[in-house]
């Protein structure tokens, strides 16, 4: 190319920043545009960090409720007549007193 048609081929890059300095409207919307899409990004971004702490929270909470109903069937589980007196006879070596064990205090 010769050096007549290099001047001729306008520079786009300068171009485009000749038609927004002429058109101060448009600099301002491109501006506005350019932050509203940032600001948009961002939020999506903090709003799926979000979800997924929600997500991790539920399954705590799941976690937790199954953990409390097991420990309700172990309570139910110890709490029953026969499981006391069994570990009472087993591990305490306690036994009914018989009527001669027995002992009657009389208070006045």
């Amino acid at each position: 190319m010769s050096k007549k048609a290099s001047y001729r081929q306008p520079n786009l890059f300068f171009e485009i920043i000749k038609g927004l300095g002429a058109n101060k409207l448009t600099s301002a919307l491109l501006v506005v545009i350019l932050a509203s899409s940032l600001t948009l990004v961002q939020i999506t971004h903090l709003a799926r960090g979000q979800l997924i702490e929600q997500d991790s929270l539920l399954q705590q909470r799941d976690e937790l409720d199954l953990e409390w109903r097991y420990l309700l069937v172990e309570e139910e589980f110890y709490s029953q007549h026969a499981r006391i007196e069994e570990v009472a006879i087993s591990q305490l070596k306690m036994k009914r007193p018989t009527s001669q064990d027995e002992q009657v205090i009389i208070l006045q």
